[in-house]
């Protein structure tokens, strides 16, 4: 783990805390990766990347 890695638990939608987290660091780009579910949609990107996606105001890079 990285010295500056922090944990931590929230009882919130995962594109929620990104999203704030994204906010307080000042981040320039989000990396996620992309794993297969049962929609069609949901086979390219899950739930949680299709909303950062959708919200996002940094671009993000996706990896699979």
């Amino acid at each position: 783990m990285h010295k500056d890695a922090r944990v931590s638990q929230i009882e919130r939608k995962p594109e929620e805390v990104i999203a704030l987290d994204i906010e307080a660091r000042g981040a320039k780009l989000l990396i996620m990766g992309a794993y297969g579910h049962s929609s069609l949609r949901a086979m390219l990107v899950g739930r949680a990347t299709t909303e950062m996606i959708r919200s996002a105001i940094i671009p993000v890079l996706l990896f699979r």
